[in-house]
């Protein structure tokens, strides 16, 4: 049931960057372990028959690696796979919307809207994949706060984790949103460009881009530090319920995969470095930098850190609302509830 609060705005929907490929093809280098047809499932083969539409973003995590090494063809090989990459969380959400995306990896705040008014998608959110730190981060030129950036114009990609904490920081610096800022939706892919041009004083981005950003800007804040105000923002998995509901049996290896991958992924492991850094094109240094920034959710952890994403979804649907995001916001069970009702991890065995 929706408390109904002021409408303000409702954001555009932005299109859609569909670079679809299949496992067999490539996005950004080559998908090395797939070209060579050598990967090794590292858990138990699944025999099922079935597609999945995956989509994922293009920051270092578990499903670049899971791209780079071939393993979801390893581990499912009569599964027809087709991975498609989107330029933001906000891009896939209107993925899902339009049916082309059955399983993603974005952010809390694209799946807070998702689940809100006006979308209301029918989706649930098996798994958290880390809790965002300093990979995410506001930059600036030419100010040392915050507060400097009264009368500035800043960038960030709509609706995204960043737009969220940007949002925060500036409240919380004393600023207001709408009167002494001027916030404009840039996405990550044209943000250099715009830095470059000063067409912009500040934006708040996640890495690749931000790497590119600090080369000449300052890190005023980073999403660890808004996370210590109290709004934590998280990267998740999300699925189309339906979808889920046939097709669970593709899921849970999915999800027993990711929690592999997730393992090597929180030591810091060289090839997982390596491999996203070749499929995010960031150097080594700082795809090694952006993995560590970030603190991973294991297969022990999901259980309690699901719980905490479904009451930051809560607040953060809450905040979108009193922003003019988004027109209403469900009662805290509604955002519970789809990140509870898979039941993978709750079960702590497969359905």
């Amino acid at each position: 049931m929706s408390i109904t609060r002021k409408y303000k705005k409702l954001i555009g929907t932005l299109g859609i960057l569909t670079l679809s490929t299949s496992l067999t093809a490539c996005v950004g280098k080559a998908a090395t372990q797939t070209q060579a047809g050598n990967a090794v499932c590292p858990v138990t083969v699944n025999e099922s028959e079935g597609s999945v539409r995956i989509a994922y973003l293009g920051w270092p995590g578990p499903d670049l690696y899971t791209y780079d090494q071939g393993l979801l063809g390893a581990c499912l090989p009569n599964v027809k796979a087709e991975w498609t990459r989107y330029p933001t969380g906000q891009d896939i959400i209107q993925g899902f919307a339009a049916k082309s995306v059955d399983l993603g990896g974005l952010g809390s705040t694209p799946t807070a809207k998702a689940l809100s008014d006006p979308l209301n998608l029918d989706v649930v959110v098996p798994r958290v994949n880390a809790v965002i730190g300093e990979t995410e981060a506001l930059v600036a030129k030419n100010v040392t706060s915050v507060e400097e950036l009264k009368g500035k114009k800043i960038a960030v990609p709509f609706s995204s984790t960043s737009h969220y904490s940007l949002l925060k920081v500036l409240e919380s610096a004393g600023l207001d949103p709408k009167k002494d800022v001027t916030i404009t939706n840039i996405s990550p892919d044209k943000l250099p460009a715009a830095w470059a041009s000063d067409e912009i004083e500040a934006a708040y981005v996640w890495d690749p881009t931000l790497q590119v950003l600090k080369d000449s800007g300052r890190v005023l804040v980073t999403s660890e530090e808004v996370a210590k105000l109290g709004a934590p923002t998280f990267n998740v998995s999300l699925a189309d319920r339906t979808w889920a509901q046939k097709n669970s049996s593709i899921l849970n290896t999915w999800l027993e995969l990711q929690d592999w991958v997730t393992e090597k992924g929180a030591v810091g492991d060289e090839d997982y470095i390596q491999a996203n850094a070749a499929q995010s094109g960031m150097k080594l240094e700082d795809a090694t930098r952006q993995i560590k920034g970030q603190k991973y959710v294991t297969k022990e952890e999901q259980a309690d850190e699901l719980l905490t994403v479904g009451k930051a979804l809560y607040s953060t649907a809450g905040f979108l609302v009193d922003q003019g995001e988004i027109p209403a916001v469900h009662e805290e069970t509604h955002y519970i509830g789809a990140v509870t009702e898979y039941g993978y991890y709750a079960q702590g065995e497969k359905q």
